[in-house]
């Protein structure tokens, strides 16, 4: 085992801490007295052992009054999702097994040794994946204890042991810097705060903006005017003009006063369906459009509505505008945690005001089922919440959701009634809701749902053939895989009539629901991504099939099924979008009707063109790169930054220098340190004239493994998603033949207006939708005994207080440096009272500048 003086060090510290934190004084949960026991979980190093394994240390201590013996009993928890641990190197009092996905059994052996009140066992938990975070830390232990045939479902106190800065380095390669107050002081000191013009003012960037004179009072508004062509689109106005200034306007068919804003359906002659025409004068507002022209018109001018505490008129402009790309979308993962409708709602209405277009709905995983679909009620029954697991059919508990589930986060489905409500409210909004359910992997649910529907029938004395109509597996496969996710159960099988019986009742069913919503369901997505190795090898239906079909492998199975669905699609009359992996198996697919996700850009490990090849390929391509647009991943690499980092960490200024059509014309960090620079992509496949056709936006993603609330999504997706939004509307800022300075050049020039936008305006904005968004903390600096700060987005307030005091937006706003005589806390506040994280120093630490 490779361990030097700080791996000791650590442990040695490990003991250090769980003493100081009292463990003993601590209150435990009780069950009628029986049971008070605590869990401690202390990460402790990554990079350990000469398998590269990260080290962790579970305490399971008694706090009770009884003896803790070694009974019936099994502890359950989840562990950081994606990785495995070393079930033989937990010591000899317990075992403990995966049972699948990132769930793990803990039990007693024979060696366990009884607990007395106050008395622990400490386990040592190897991870083959580095834990740098707070959100890496196990969750959702439970008890399960049998007393002579009951069983009963214990909840124990949980703490997290605390995780320092260093703890942030994922292995002695690992460079990458992890950033505190004194680097955000230097990175923010690039910014000066600007007066906003009116294009400044609004997200996305217009093409086109022609100041004028004089100016349009929003509070002498008296009429909106339309007809019946546009009145759909006067009443969304209407109802922004009631939220902005609290007016309730008439929609009348001709102006019967001054001071009104007309809609004309009619189309502005740009490039794009979506062009609308802005034009603000002294008396008169009018906008021009086609249907979603207008509604991008209206948001537009609903961009430039007066925000708490600005004057009420606006600046006479003209603006002409119109989209880069036909395709800005968001992916939203409902599947690993749930979100509620009104959340959905809440979210649509940002992307809406945002002029984002398309909602990927990932509604299904191996973790949950989130779509009420009347012709398979088993799939709602079973994978709309997770328990123990009872059954081969149960959805066991993912992500620290416990042994019932949690309502809300873990549990919870959208109705057929919920689905058509968020369709309405969408298309309204101009965006359209692509449903994803994920297959042929990720597909438990799915599998369980149908195998038990199957069970079912039959005892109800249907036949097997009725029965076993939608059946997605084989009963005798003997295939040994693990997915990503650490399933061994989550692949339908091709080789089967039955799966693909399945596949089209999906696509009839979402039409139906579609059809009673009155809007045309135009694409679905069938996933299509992290097929394991190793699947339907043993399968005697795959032999078989591939025997009668002349395929030579496995691979080949992939294939034929990709092809099969595909046809499916067309016939069905609805395009199919699948994520890319999908062409690692399927030779010969055909471009028609299929749309590809191309996400897997990571920096440094070759597959950053793979979305360029597609698009050369002739296939239609949206850009879903995690290196930028992935959500999940953190901002930053801090502890206490939550989100994944597996594909880079992606703060707001990530998102924004993102280039779609020139990924190799800059340089890019790479996620254990260092840089990919131009020179070393010039091999890398650039976009052709037909690859570039093929381009059809780009789409951020929103993974939910680490969502417990939707205050946790929105701090994830807000700002990011602003800066998407300006990506996938705003035409290019690269001229031909330009690289890497002259490129950043430009970048830093566009960021200061876009971070000033955010903090004078768009946070304010979106705290009075009540939306909640990652306000940075502050950067600080410290010489000569006196502290300076700064933030990342001018035009919010720094304030700070003594430590032991409340820190509010009343404390003292800090306007110059100020002398560092004890302990202080600084923090960044909105126009609202909402803050960032708090810093702390004090005159007794050791700080220096950073130069």
């Amino acid at each position: 085992m490779k361990v030097d003086l700080t791996y000791q060090m650590r442990i040695f510290i490990t003991f250090l801490v769980l003493g100081l934190l009292g463990l003993n004084g601590c209150v435990g949960t009780k069950d009628n007295g029986k049971h008070d026991i605590l869990i401690h979980w202390q990460q402790v190093g990554n990079d350990v052992n000469e398998k590269g394994e990260s080290f962790a240390q579970l305490t399971i201590k008694n706090i009770g009054k009884n003896t803790f013996t070694k009974g019936d009993w099994a502890l359950y928890f989840n562990n950081k999702p994606c990785t495995n641990l070393d079930v033989n190197a937990i010591g000899d009092q317990v075992s403990i097994k995966r049972i699948n996905g990132d769930f793990f059994e803990v039990k007693p052996t024979e060696k366990f040794k009884a607990l007395e009140k106050g008395e622990s066992l400490v386990l040592d938990l190897y991870t083959n994946s580095a834990v740098i975070k707070y959100t890496d830390a196990a969750g959702g232990f439970y008890f399960l204890f049998k007393n002579k045939g009951k069983e009963e479902f214990y909840t124990p106190a949980y703490e997290v042991g605390k995780f320092t800065p260093d703890m942030a380095v994922m292995s002695k390669d690992d460079t990458y810097e992890v950033e505190n107050e004194f680097i955000r002081y230097k990175n923010n000191a690039k910014l000066t705060k600007v007066e906003l013009t009116t294009a400044q003012k609004i997200i996305p960037t217009p093409i086109q903006v022609i100041e004028g004179k004089g100016g349009f009072d929003i509070a002498l508004i008296k009429e909106i005017v339309s007809n019946s062509a546009t009145n759909k689109q006067a009443e969304l106005l209407q109802k922004y003009i009631k939220e902005s200034t609290d007016k309730d306007i008439a929609i009348v068919d001709k102006a019967t006063s001054d001071h009104y804003i007309k809609l004309v359906n009619k189309r502005v002659n740009a490039p794009s369906k979506e062009a609308y025409q802005l034009d603000i004068k002294e008396k008169e507002i009018t906008i021009q459009g086609t249907e979603k022209g207008l509604v991008y018109g209206i948001q537009s001018l609903r961009a430039l509505l007066p925000l708490k505490g600005e004057s009420s008129t606006i600046k006479s402009v003209s603006i002409k505008d119109y989209p880069r790309f036909g395709y800005r979308g968001f992916m939203m993962d409902v599947a690993r945690n749930f979100q509620t409708k009104e959340t959905i709602l809440n979210l649509l209405d940002v992307m809406g005001f945002y002029k984002m277009n398309t909602l990927h709905f990932h509604l299904t995983d191996d973790e949950g089922w989130r779509i009420e679909l009347e012709k398979f009620p088993e799939l709602i029954e079973l994978g709309s919440k997770r328990t123990h697991p009872t059954s081969p059919y149960s959805t066991i508990p993912s992500y620290g959701s416990g042994a019932k589930g949690i309502d809300g986060v873990s549990n919870g489905y959208y109705s057929k009634e919920d689905y058509i409500e968020i369709l309405k409210y969408a298309e309204a909004r101009n965006i359209e809701i692509i449903p994803e359910v994920d297959i042929p992997g990720h597909a438990r649910i799915a599998i369980n749902a149908m195998s038990y529907r199957a069970e079912k029938l039959l005892k109800e004395g249907k036949s097997p053939e009725e029965a076993n109509k939608y059946l997605l597996n084989d009963p005798n496969d003997a295939s040994e895989y693990s997915s990503v996710q650490g399933f061994d159960d989550n692949t339908i099988c091709p080789c089967q009539e039955s799966s693909y019986n399945f596949i089209e009742a999906l696509v009839t069913e979402f039409q139906s629901i579609y059809n009673e919503a009155g809007v045309p369901l135009e694409t679905i997505h069938f996933g299509g991504d992290e097929v394991a190795k190793g699947v339907w090898e043993k399968s005697p239906i795959c032999q078989e099939f591939m025997k009668e079909n002349n395929l030579k492998d496995v691979e080949a199975i992939k294939g034929y099924y990709a092809l099969r669905i595909a046809k499916m699609a067309k016939k069905n009359k609805v395009k199919l979008q699948l994520w890319d992996d999908i062409l690692h198996h399927a030779k010969g697919m055909s471009p028609e009707n299929l749309t590809l996700n191309a996400w897997d850009n990571s920096w440094g490990v070759g597959t950053e063109d793979f979305g360029y090849k597609r698009a050369n390929q002739g296939y239609d391509v949206i850009l879903t790169s995690v290196s930028s647009l992935y959500f999940d991943m953190a901002y930053t690499k801090e502890v206490d930054e939550p989100g994944f980092y597996w594909g880079d960490y992606n703060d707001t200024r990530a998102v924004f220098n993102y280039l779609p059509t020139h990924f190799f014309d800059i340089d890019h960090k790479l996620r254990l340190g260092g840089v990919l620079t131009v020179e070393e992509m010039k091999d890398k496949e650039r976009l052709t004239k037909k690859g570039l056709s093929h381009i059809k936006g780009i789409q951020g993603a929103m993974w939910a493994e680490t969502l417990k609330s939707s205050d946790r999504l929105e701090y994830m997706i807000y700002p990011k998603m602003l800066a998407l939004a300006e990506r996938g509307w705003a035409k290019s800022l690269v001229n031909k033949g330009e690289q890497g300075d002259a490129i950043i050049k430009k970048l830093d020039k566009q960021w200061n207006v876009f971070a000033n936008a955010l903090g004078q305006r768009e946070f304010n904005r979106l705290a009075t939708w009540g939306r909640n968004y990652r306000i940075p903390p502050v950067g600080l600096q410290v010489e000569d005994n006196k502290v300076s700060a700064n933030i990342a987005y001018p035009g919010l307030t720094i304030r700070y207080a003594k430590v032991g005091e409340e820190l509010t937006n009343q404390s003292p706003e800090f306007t110059s440096d100020i002398a560092l005589d004890g302990n202080y806390q600084f923090a960044a506040f909105d126009a609202l009272g909402n803050h960032g994280r708090v810093i702390s120093v004090s005159e007794k630490d050791n700080l220096t500048t950073m130069k």
